[in-house]
């Protein structure tokens, strides 16, 4: 077995539903920071949750097709927007957010969209794995 550093796991399905983004191995450990960005649908129905090991850590409700919620340097959840990240502040700039998170095997990162499906969705799992 070997060490891993960079996108550990990552998510697209746009449809409503739980994914599984990154499910920490058996024999390892992981330290993540969650990257994502979303974009509701037409309607305004598209709520968003991720999870880490079954806890939320983002929730946000009603984001709309005029809207993009995302991670950035300083927080989980920035937004909604009306444009994509511009990278013009800290606020403004898409990067994993600054909350690490410890996990151990088995251990997951998962997002749910609720109500109508999104209309763009990308979510990663960024970090460390190691043998333990």
């Amino acid at each position: 077995m070997s060490d891993k550093i960079g996108v550990l796991g990552e998510g697209s399905t746009l449809t409503a539903g739980t994914t599984t983004v990154y499910t920490v191995p058996s024999a390892k450990a992981a330290l993540v920071r969650i990257f994502y960005e979303c974009k509701g649908a037409a309607d305004g129905t598209t709520d968003l949750t991720i999870t880490i090991n079954g806890i939320a850590v983002m929730v946000h409700s009603n984001i709309t097709a005029s809207n993009f919620l995302f991670s950035s340097p300083n927080a989980i959840k920035e937004g909604p927007l009306s444009a994509q990240a511009t990278g013009v502040d800290g606020d403004t700039t898409g990067a994993p957010a600054p909350i690490e998170y410890y996990l151990s095997a088995g251990d997951t990162v998962t997002y749910t969209l609720g109500g109508s499906s999104a209309l763009a969705m990308n979510i990663q799992a960024v970090g460390t794995e190691i043998d333990v």
